[in-house]
């Protein structure tokens, strides 16, 4: 291989890998993300330097997971050379970082509910509706991490990030 070969190589290479950080690197990091948040809800903690298991619940069962609407809400976006993790949720953020402190409640009504057995069935019936006056609440939201932040990033998820993009790097290279 003589020096014009190697040149032209070398350039064929640097746009290859150039495509790949701008392009494909984006949308490959971002898949792993996604599996990094969604294993923290199946794993009820965050894997960041250690696992940190989730405080339990008072209901006792799966934690941060009702409906599945805020595990189903992460999603990431790409711009070229990075992508971003990102959750609608309006209480993401609330669950991410934990809260302390009052809340202020609206004047509401609340509906009352009274059961009653008809044949050999117990059934809740509503029976009428009570006024509950705006007043403030003491909240505390304990952290539950599942989405890695500035503050607390996962040494995990950079780990298996650098470690397919390094495969995919030797991929461009050696072929």
């Amino acid at each position: 291989m003589d020096i014009s070969q190697f040149t032209s190589l070398l350039n064929k290479k640097s746009k290859e890998l150039k495509n790949y950080t701008i392009t494909q690197f984006p949308s490959k990091a971002g898949k792993i993300a996604m599996r990094f948040v969604n294993n923290n809800f199946r794993e009820q903690g965050y894997r960041g330097t250690t696992f940190k298991a989730w405080k339990a619940n008072k209901r006792g069962s799966t934690i941060l997971v009702k409906t599945g609407k805020l595990r189903a809400a992460t999603y990431f976006t790409t711009q070229p050379g990075q992508f971003t993790i990102k959750n609608p949720m309006k209480y993401a953020k609330i669950h991410n970082e934990g809260f302390s402190g009052k809340i202020k409640v609206k004047a509401h009504s609340r509906n009352k509910y009274k059961k009653t057995r008809v044949g050999n069935q117990t059934m809740t019936m509503k029976s009428g509706q009570g006024k509950v006056k705006a007043h403030d609440r003491n909240v505390n939201i304990p952290r539950r991490q599942f989405i890695p932040t500035e503050d607390n990033p996962s040494p995990t998820l950079y780990k298996n990030i650098l470690r397919a993009t390094a495969k995919d790097i030797d991929k461009i290279m050696n072929k």
